[in-house]
């Protein structure tokens, strides 16, 4: 626990009235509730408010004075302390209290004086078919305080919106909230003492028709791997030869996309499995029901634990999965030692059938164990990752906050916006704000709260002098006219915007167009009737003694509850900002997964896809993709022709096999290369490619890659051989022997990696060199900074690999061998009209060139090189050629997916040409970059905030939009893409907020030798001299009065 200690009266009223739990009810990222009931607490309120539960007169006041006479010092001010009770509801033979009147006799006795009953109408966690058909405990009703049907569980007593809790917050305040969360604890903790929760072995047992039908659906899960591999990789399910099927098998699990493929297929078949036995065990299955089954009413009720627990126990484990993926095989081709090689049993790929009750195997223990190692080493990697997420953000925007006038501005007096999130409110006071049959219900509670008015009278006359006061305003009246126009034309553009010419805090009306259109609907469409028609149809609103509300009134009053949900000024929107968006990131996960149902569209999610967007602003990110959307009138079979002919289609997708035979003659060394296709009726109709075309890519542009490839092994090799030679002939240092100087062996196919691949792809790469090159730069600076630009650094290494990747390949081209599609064209037509295409004499290097024109199914090549020349292994090479040959692409273009049109890669232009297909103005991608290039700074911004809420919204976090709004905003200001990092960052104007932050001496020398200025109106600037932050309630000076006299 931490203790704080205010040091004068500004700290005290900061922490009196702000800092207070009850005030700290709603949580600023989402605006929904923080603080609630847990685990026995929830059972207990189930158990206390169920049907069954009745207390005799002493039961009943005990437990009343357990939980209200602590609270006496806040309850009973200005009134008797007396607890006001009910009557029994059960008279004879014994009088009875419900467990609902205990609850009604709380509110009674917490309702703020003069103030009207709670109304109102919500959902408990627990349905009514829990206790049996058409049960209506699953809708909880609170009217004019009475509790009249329904159960206290998660939803009303948890950290849950819009329940009774919630309800009580926004009708009564945060202290009726706060004594209510207490009074609720004590209560159901003496319940507790009455009525012990416990859980036993009956709760989990099965019986023997269920576990019958759990072995029933998992008997079929036993053929299912078998058939989905022999279907995936080709063979007839009826008719599968072992030795076949595992060949084929060996080659998808070697290849990570049909791997993957693989395994989203599996995961989809065994997840069909799972829900099956789910529903025939949970919870028919079961020998105890609820409610006398404990365990289920702990995952009911949400106290502790989920459906997926209870399944785990009673069930079966399920899938276990690492990184969106199956276990994975080793080289071995076995998932652990005890299974066959390429076991196609859906369990050697991590299924578990066993559960926890009757004891798992080891094999699936060793599984399980793995699942959970990942979400350690998850956990702990992304705490340090997203701490410095989160502390970019509050460094780059701990300035920003709600002036005076509205308007958002950084503490230099930059604006960044006319109005917070676009409309001006809180997000912690504006959850309720569209609920407008609860509003309405208790319409004189809300108006006794709105305006302060605790006098005990009639409320009707004030709610009718009220609404004649508040629709005097301009506001009001422009928003009524634009209602008006709007109606008219159906166009929200029709007339000004009313928030744009009138300050939301200063004319009463003047709300978001948003919400207007919400209020008239509801005011339309009167679903709960309570609206009525004019002032002289004024009635009764059930049994409340409330009068009807004309829709003149309703609106006026609801204009005040948006006023009064305003923003204050002061308020230090940038930092909440910056915490809101790094708090949740802990949730998120820290790896690239693949979106289910298909291997070629792979999306990075989570933190990295995070720190990509707000603190990189990459121009070239990891995984650029493409929505397009299909025009309605396009068929499903142009649409696969489509999407096939923009995908990109390389090489080795319609190769079979690859063979090398070397020969050594005197004179030289000939390498005989032979490339079987799949049959060409297979291709020619999977990618909409021609024998001609492939005949066409294999001279022109396959021959030419790879002898560029082989010189440049061969160079490196003869560079290699020179360096030993002249160390043969010098003089040898101390300490070495005499001689060559042995390097370390490795193959050629990693040689040519390095030497060529500057692939984006390959995070691992160049990691050492990374290092050392900032544990270098590290020392440099006599400075420690923990992962500040791994991002950054990644980038300049991608950038620096493509350098040197374009000088070797021009000095492999004025090496040995000359280019291909120079001299083939030549001799294209000779043998062109036989049965097999044959060229020879090609180039230097290529000697024969034969293409199987007829059956387009094999190709051979002769390459022959001098007999001195170094040994190299040549079919690493040629595969790795092979991947990188592309048939046919559109420029940055991947992959495509029909009817979905998930591209993979980002061309606009592309598929701007495509316009008789695809509809040019509903393209979307995930390369913000790419967007400001094309469409503009708008544009971007608007994808900046779809992107991140995607992230969120793909882990189920719930982040207000106004934050997300906020932060676009500062990256776009400027009219580019800036991002949250130290480069960033220095376009601030204080020299204190950028030392502060990284690099201090870097940033102090610049200052020092621009001659620069701090005018101590950033927070950190102000802290750096001992002064008071200039945001929230450090923005303003209170002035007092001199005596008189």
């Amino acid at each position: 626990m931490n203790m704080h200690l205010p040091q004068n009266e500004v700290a005290r009223a900061e922490a009196k009235e702000i800092a207070n739990t009850d005030s700290q009810y709603l949580v600023p990222t989402s605006g929904k509730p923080l603080r609630g009931l847990i685990q026995d607490h929830l059972v207990m309120g189930v158990w206390l408010t169920n049907r069954d539960t009745m207390f005799t007169r002493d039961e009943y006041q005990q437990l009343l004075y357990s939980c209200l006479l602590p609270e006496s010092n806040t309850l009973f001010k200005g009134r008797s302390s007396r607890i006001i009770t009910l009557p029994p509801s059960i008279m004879k033979p014994k009088r009875l209290w419900t467990g609902k009147q205990v609850i009604t006799t709380i509110l009674e006795n917490i309702k703020p004086k003069y103030f009207h009953g709670l109304t109102l109408y919500s959902k408990s966690k627990t349905s009514g078919d829990s206790w049996y058909p058409g049960c209506e405990e699953g809708q909880v009703v609170f009217h004019d305080g009475y509790f009249v049907s329904g159960v206290l569980d998660k939803n009303q007593l948890g950290p849950s919106e819009f329940g009774l809790i919630h309800s009580l917050y926004e009708i009564y305040g945060s202290a009726v909230a706060g004594s209510m969360l207490s009074i609720m604890g004590r209560l159901l903790t003496k319940f507790l003492h009455m009525r012990a929760h416990t859980c036993g072995m009956d709760d989990l047992l099965l019986t023997h028709e269920g576990d019958a039908r759990r072995d029933d659906v998992l008997k079929g899960s036993k053929r299912v791997g078998k058939d989905l591999s022999a279907e995936y990789v080709g063979l007839e399910k009826d008719n599968v030869s072992s030795v076949e099927l595992a060949a084929r098998l060996e080659e998808v699990l070697r290849d990570e996309n049909k791997s993957r493929t693989l395994d989203l297929k599996a995961n989809a078949q065994t997840k069909n499995f799972t829900s099956q036995v789910i529903g025939q065990c949970l919870p028919s299955g079961l020998q105890k029901h609820f409610p006398r089954n404990n365990f289920q009413t702990m995952t009911v009720s949400g106290a502790k634990g989920s459906d997926v627990n209870a399944s785990q126990v009673s069930c079966l484990l399920g899938q276990q999965v690492l990184e969106g993926r199956r276990v994975p095989v080793m080289v071995s081709g076995k998932t652990l030692p005890c299974f066959k090689p390429f076991e196609t049993d859906v369990r050697a790929g991590g299924y578990v059938t066993d559960r926890f009750l009757t004891g798992i195997r080891p094999q699936e223990y060793y599984f399980h164990c793995m699942a959970g190692r990942e979400g350690l080493i998850d956990t702990a990697v992304k705490t340090s990752r997203s701490g410095y997420l989160q502390r970019c953000l509050i460094k780059g925007m701990e300035g920003i906050q709600v002036q005076y006038d509205n308007t958002v501005r950084d503490s230099d007096g930059s604006l960044v916006q006319f109005l917070y999130g676009e409309d001006a409110l809180d997000v912690s006071k504006q959850k309720h704000l569209k609920q407008f049959k609860f509003l309405a219900q208790n319409i004189d509670s809300v108006v006794r709260k709105l305006t302060d008015d605790l006098v005990n009278e009639d409320l009707g006359p004030r709610i009718q002098k009220l609404s004649e006061q508040l629709n005097l305003g301009v506001g009001s009246e422009h928003m009524k006219k634009s209602m008006k126009k709007y109606k008219r034309t159906g166009d929200l553009g029709a007339s000004e915007v009313t928030m744009s010419q009138y300050s939301p805090s200063r004319y009463l009306g003047s709300v978001s167009e948003n919400f207007a259109l919400a209020r008239e609907k509801y005011l339309t469409e009167n679903p709960d009737g309570i609206i009525v028609s004019s002032k002289r149809n004024k009635r009764l609103v059930g049994s409340q003694m409330s009068r009807g509300l004309d829709k003149s009134e309703f609106r006026h009053l609801m204009a005040l509850q948006y006023l009064r949900s305003v923003i204050d000024p002061g308020e230090a929107v940038g930092i909440i900002a910056g915490q809101s968006i790094g708090e949740p990131s802990t949730q998120m996960t820290l790896n690239t997964f693949h979106l289910a149902g298909h291997a070629t569209k792979n999306v990075t999610l989570g933190i990295p896809r995070l720190r990509e967007i707000v603190m990189t602003a990459s121009a070239t990110i990891a995984t650029p993709t493409m929505t397009l959307a299909l025009r309605p009138e396009i068929s499903d079979h142009d649409a696969e022709v489509f999407a096939k002919r923009c995908s990109k289609l390389l090489l080795s997708e319609v190769i079979d096999n690859v063979s090398i035979i070397e020969n050594l003659t005197k004179t030289s060394k000939e390498y005989l290369l032979r490339l079987e296709l799949f049959p060409a009726s297979d291709y020619e109709e999977e990618y909409s490619i021609t024998k001609r075309h492939v005949l066409n890519v294999l001279k022109k542009v396959f021959l030419p890659q790879l002898e560029r490839a082989i010189n440049k092994v061969l160079n490196l090799k003869k560079t290699k051989s020179k360096e030993r030679i002249g160390k043969e002939d010098a003089m040898p240092n101390i300490g070495e022997s005499t001689g060559t100087i042995e390097i370390a062996p490795r193959n050629a196919q990693a040689a040519a990696a390095d030497a060529e691949d500057g692939d984006a792809d390959s995070d691992d790469e160049g990691d050492d060199d990374a290092t050392n090159a900032r544990q270098r730069s590290r020392k440099a600076e006599a400075v420690s900074y923990d992962n500040p630009d791994d991002d950054e650094e990644e980038i300049s290494r991608r950038a620096q690999a493509s350098e040197s990747e374009n000088e070797d390949e021009d000095q492999a081209d004025e090496g040995l061998g000359t280019d291909a599609s120079t001299q083939g064209d030549g001799n294209e037509t000779k043998g062109g009209r036989k049965a097999t295409v044959s060229h020879d004499g090609i180039s230097e290097n290529t000697k024969r060139f034969e293409f199987d024109k007829e059956g387009g199914q094999w190709c051979e090549v002769k390459l022959q090189y001098p007999v001195e020349a170094p040994k190299v292994l040549m079919l690493p090479i040629v595969e790795k050629v092979c991947r990188e040959t592309v048939i046919h692409e559109l420029s940055g273009i991947g992959s495509v997916v029909k009817r979905k049109l998930a591209v993979q890669g980002v061309n606009f232009s592309a598929f701007w040409n495509e316009q008789e297909s695809i509809d040019p103005n509903a393209l979307e991608t995930n390369d913000i970059a790419a967007f400001l290039r094309v469409y503009g700074v708008e544009a971007a911004r608007a994808n900046i905030i779809k992107e991140m809420n995607a992230v969120f919204g793909g882990h189920g976090i719930s982040v207000d939009i106004r934050h997300l709004n906020l932060i676009a905003d500062i990256m776009t200001r400027g009219g580019g893409f800036t991002p949250f990092n130290r480069q960033g960052l220095r376009t601030s104007v204080s020299p204190f907020l950028k030392m502060s932050f990284e690099t201090t001496c870097d940033f102090l020398t610049e200052a020092v030798g621009n001659g620069d200025f701090d005018s101590l109106t950033s927070p950190s600037s102000r802290i750096v001299l001992g002064k008071l932050s200039g945001v929230g309630s450090g923005s303003f000076d209170v002035l007092i009065g001199g005596l008189q006299g």
